[in-house]
C-alpha cells in the first residue's frame, strides 16, 4: 500500500484575514461610490447625512 503524503500549504496571509480584508475594501469602494455619485449632484459628505437617506427613502415609496 502506497501511502499518499498530503503537502501541507503554508499561505502568506489566512483565509480569514482575506475574506475580511475583502469585505473592508468592498466597503471603502461602496462609500467611495455613493461618494462620488452624489458629488455629481451636490456635497459628497450629504450622503452620510440621515435627512438625505429619509428623502431618497420618501421619493421612492410615492
Amino acid at each position: 500500500m502506497a501511502e499518499q503524503s498530503k503537502k501541507l500549504v503554508h499561505r502568506r496571509f489566512p483565509l480569514i484575514i482575506r475574506i475580511l480584508l475583502f469585505i473592508y475594501i468592498a466597503i471603502i469602494i461602496f462609500f467611495a461610490g455613493l461618494m462620488i455619485g452624489f458629488g455629481i449632484l451636490d456635497n459628497p459628505m450629504e450622503v452620510f447625512r440621515i435627512e438625505t437617506w429619509e428623502h431618497i427613502i420618501n421619493l421612492t415609496k410615492e
